[in-house]
């Protein structure tokens, strides 16, 4: 994966992450490292996750957060009350202050699967 800087008309560096040819995502590193860490923290080393959305796309500005997580967790309860404090977390911190952050959250219970799922995967980068 390559990567570049760019600046933005308010002055703030962006991050871009470059996966594949045609894909980039407009996250700052401060972002992407505080998700990570706030990932890990509420549901382990093993859960991994990717940014999907308008947020992979350069050519839009602005947008909500649209991230899909799957976690080995299986308790249906113990991964609600993890999304919470994983969402409360990260907009407790200066980075996602405000944003409107969408978590779509695939977990190891049995169930049908849903479209959202592959979406978010075969066009999301994973971080």
């Amino acid at each position: 994966m390559k990567r570049r800087w760019i600046h933005t008309t308010s002055s703030d560096l962006v991050f871009f992450l470059e996966a594949k040819e045609s894909e980039v995502m407009r996250l700052s590193p401060k972002q992407i490292q505080r998700l990570k860490e706030a990932v890990i923290r509420n549901f382990g080393k093993d859960a991994h996750i990717w940014v999907f959305g308008s947020r992979i796309d350069d050519q839009r500005r602005g947008g909500d957060y649209d991230f899909y997580l799957e976690t080995p967790k299986s308790d249906p309860d113990e991964i609600i009350a993890d999304k919470l404090k994983l969402l409360a977390e990260l907009h407790a911190c200066p980075e996602f202050e405000g944003e409107k952050i969408d978590l779509v959250i695939r977990s190891a219970v049995p169930g049908p699967e849903l479209p959202i799922y592959k979406v978010a995967k075969e066009q999301g980068i994973p971080l």
